[in-house]
């Protein structure tokens, strides 16, 4: 079952929310779910929820008092311009107002006090992460649960540092509020160790997308191709992405150098590949029909894709921000209106609001027209998943409040991040909101991505960076072994994890 994510649904549903707030009374009121950031709420009143539009569905948990318990989380990050939908920060933002209403009904209704450590670190993100085994080690509880990198996290499944949460009877992750792809796509051996849903905006937030300049577009592309069109009917590809890029290609500065300073009709950075393989439908592994982890990246169609999006690097109309040279930031060679597209992230889309032209956005192209569905894919190497550390004071419990903290956000953080999205953040125009349907709707999972099997991860990346274009499929026969065996061993640990439940 799809999560669905419609953009008006939840700007709708963030309207009727803040017309049902009521303001704290100033005196004597404390602040709900600051952590490790403290905030004197008798200077800045903030609004509770008091009657936000909520799922149908209700958690079983929703009448239980827990007594004020104090619950933990860690938030591991390695972009330090994630969402901050955990701690109420009194910026005075809609995504920070909802983060009060939700930690606050979640106190004063439920019980439960929310208290965040924030470890957002674009450095020392791993070690960071390294709190999670050291709670095993010590056998200590420390804290109830995290939203950690995913690369940090998912190597503590097999070391046993997770719990397994479809073992909870407290928590019910078919409930609508967790992302049902995301747990079908990571469930091994029926087990899910790490996941996500409303409870965290970061998977969300590192969508890959693509970025258009609509004036550049309009001034450059005269044979009248409506690439929103394209997007509606699904023909928009690899091949008609080239097509329309190859129309764009300048050496501004006559210097007879490509480089930062000319014009593209494309701009990418390496972690494309990995976009464009997933955008396609295909992954380094997947779950199959038994359960358990297999191999599928060695396959002709991924070697046609990687070709594909080879020709696509070396072509003089395409830029790759992580190889230019000449001294421009990549994010100005945007904002300069020297590329008409550019391959991102929906994180970095922000970074252009200011910008004088107009811009909207894609979703990343399929591969050919051949492919029915949209598969759409995220940063593994920037977004972060949730999960349980295995050393739990009571799991039952924290799995409850789970439940609790997914539904509440269900109807505060996650329409206050789309309401902010749609008021000019980050989308500008109407066209681009069918799109960020398409992008929420049509989530893709490559758990072998995750468990960075064989270190295709890393030779994907140094594939483009290293321009080693031509040989992908000597990389794949190379790392195969490699890759059978870890997948062989982390199904049979994780198989064996199951006897701890």
């Amino acid at each position: 079952m799809k999560k669905s994510f419609k953009i008006l649904s939840f700007a709708l549903a963030l309207l009727m929310l803040m017309s049902t707030v009521t303001l704290l009374a100033s005196c004597g009121e404390k602040t709900p779910g600051n952590g490790t950031n403290t905030t004197d709420a008798t200077t800045t009143p903030a609004p509770v929820v008091t009657d936000a539009p909520v799922p149908e569905v209700l958690p079983g948990s929703i009448e239980k008092d827990f007594d004020d318990y104090t619950f933990k989380i860690l938030l591991v990050s390695r972009s330090t311009r994630c969402p901050k939908d955990l701690v109420f920060e009194d910026n005075g933002t809609i995504l920070d107002k909802a983060v009060y209403d939700r930690n606050a009904k979640l106190e004063e209704t439920n019980g439960v006090i929310i208290e965040a450590t924030q470890q957002i670190d674009s450095t020392n993100y791993a070690q960071n992460a390294q709190a999670i085994p050291q709670m095993y080690i010590s056998n200590e509880a420390l804290y109830d649960y995290t939203v950690c990198h995913t690369y940090s996290l998912v190597p503590f499944v097999t070391a046993g540092y997770l719990y397994n949460m479809e073992s909870l009877d407290s928590l019910d992750l078919t409930n609508p509020w967790w992302d049902q792809t995301i747990n079908d796509g990571v469930r091994i051996a029926d087990s899910i160790y790490f996941t996500s849903g409303d409870i965290s905006l970061h998977i969300n937030d590192y969508m890959y997308c693509v970025i258009f300049n609509k004036d550049l577009y309009k001034e450059e592309i005269t044979d009248g191709t409506d690439v929103y069109k394209l997007v509606e009917e699904g023909k928009w590809t690899l091949d008609e992405l080239s097509r329309l890029c190859s129309q764009v290609s300048e050496d501004l500065n006559a210097d007879d150098i490509l480089d930062s300073n000319d014009k593209y009709g494309l701009m990418t950075w390496c972690d494309e590949l990995y976009a464009s393989i997933q955008a396609a439908g295909e992954r380094v592994a997947k779950v199959n029909e038994d359960g358990y982890l297999e191999f599928t990246l060695q396959n002709e169609r991924v070697y046609a894709i990687v070709d594909k999006f080879s020709t696509i690097e070396q072509s003089d109309w395409c830029i790759n921000f992580q190889t230019m040279t000449g001294g421009v930031s990549w994010p100005n060679v945007f904002i300069n209106g020297q590329a008409m597209f550019f391959m991102s992230l929906f994180n970095e889309v922000s970074r252009f609001r200011d910008m004088d032209a107009n811009y909207g956005i894609l979703p990343n192209p399929k591969y050919d027209e051949n492919q029915k569905d949209w598969y759409c894919t995220f940063s593994a190497g920037l977004a972060n998943f949730c999960a349980m550390p295995f050393v739990q004071n009571d799991a039952e419990r924290t799995g409850a409040i789970l439940d609790l903290l997914g539904y509440y956000s269900s109807s505060t953080t996650v329409p206050a991040y789309y309401t902010k999205t749609l008021e000019g953040e980050k989308i500008r125009d109407e066209e681009s909101k069918f799109c960020l349907d398409i992008i929420f709707d049509n989530k893709f999972v490559d758990v072998g991505h995750y468990y960075t099997i064989a270190k295709f991860n890393t030779a994907m990346y140094s594939y483009v960076k290293d321009q080693q274009f031509g040989s992908f499929a000597s990389t794949v026969q190379t790392r195969l072994r490699s890759a059978e065996v870890e997948i062989k061993k982390i199904n049979s640990d994780i198989e064996k994890l199951k006897e701890q439940y």
